[in-house]
């Protein structure tokens, strides 16, 4: 177990992370690095600072292509308090933020994203723009009506979306219907491809978690602003003239956001 190599201590390397995130106390991380089991407390945070540099970096680099897609989720942490007050009895629950970055794979470039402003001169949210010159307001019911069966469902030259209707009813009727579908299930052959594409490995890059309750509109905004500032892109309308850090004009062009708090009344 012991390590005399400095250059060669993966294993206690391992085991110095881990005592660390399981905030091991740094008397008991100090005396098993003296064992050869795990590294000093020294070695762990500069190997801390070292991982969260390198992870602050490719997050620059990535987001600064401007060819990035950005996710965040709400989490809850309860801080237990070592003595409970009645002013803080109940305030030990943190409302924070957690943001992913990922690049966006098929081949997609960047004119692909510049219609930034074409969006916002037909955007309803608009207002400058002509009321005629705007799509029509859509809601939720009218989502609904994409479900109905098409007419053509009767006739031979069905509809993609109606033979794939049909074929998710057989599958699902001889996977979790009765036993006696299931001799059937090899009899059902994969559905037709259309438009397909293919599948890639896409790279998850964690962001640094945000002190933000973003069930409010407010916080929403705030978390992507910083979700934005930890990918390297600044707000266009304060960039600096100098520039240092190499923020791209993102005004032109569209950044897509996926979170999970959508409501409907």
């Amino acid at each position: 177990m012991h390590g005399f190599n400095q250059k060669s201590n993966a294993l206690q390397s391992l085991l110095g992370l881990f005592l660390q995130s399981a905030h091991t106390p740094y008397k008991v991380i100090d005396t098993l690095a003296h064992l050869g089991i795990s590294v000093s407390t020294d070695t762990i945070n500069l190997a801390i600072q070292s991982l969260s540099q390198e992870s602050q970096n490719s997050l620059q680099r990535l987001g600064q292509s401007l060819l990035a897609s950005y996710a965040y989720d709400n989490f809850d942490v309860d801080l237990k308090h070592d003595v409970p007050t009645v002013e803080k009895s109940n305030d030990s629950l943190k409302h924070l933020t957690s943001g992913l970055m990922f690049p966006l794979v098929h081949g997609v470039t960047l004119d692909d994203l510049k219609c930034s402003e074409d969006l916002w001169r037909t955007s309803a949210l608009n207002p400058l723009v002509d009321e005629p010159h705007t799509p029509p307001k859509r809601a939720w019911w009218d989502l609904l009506k994409q479900l109905q069966p098409e007419q053509s469902r009767f006739n031979v030259n069905a509809s993609c979306r109606d033979r794939f209707k049909s074929w998710m009813f057989l599958h699902d009727l001889c996977t979790h219907g009765p036993e006696y579908f299931r001799q059937y299930k090899p009899m059902i052959q994969n559905p037709e491809p259309v438009e397909q594409i293919p599948t890639v490995k896409t790279p998850i890059f964690a962001a640094q978690a945000m002190d933000i309750n973003n069930s409010t509109v407010s916080g929403n905004i705030q978390a992507v602003t910083e979700l934005l500032e930890q990918g390297g892109v600044d707000d266009p309308a304060v960039i600096p003239e100098a520039n240092v850090d190499g923020s791209p004009d993102v005004s032109k062009y569209v950044v897509l956001m996926h979170g999970d708090l959508g409501t409907g009344e």
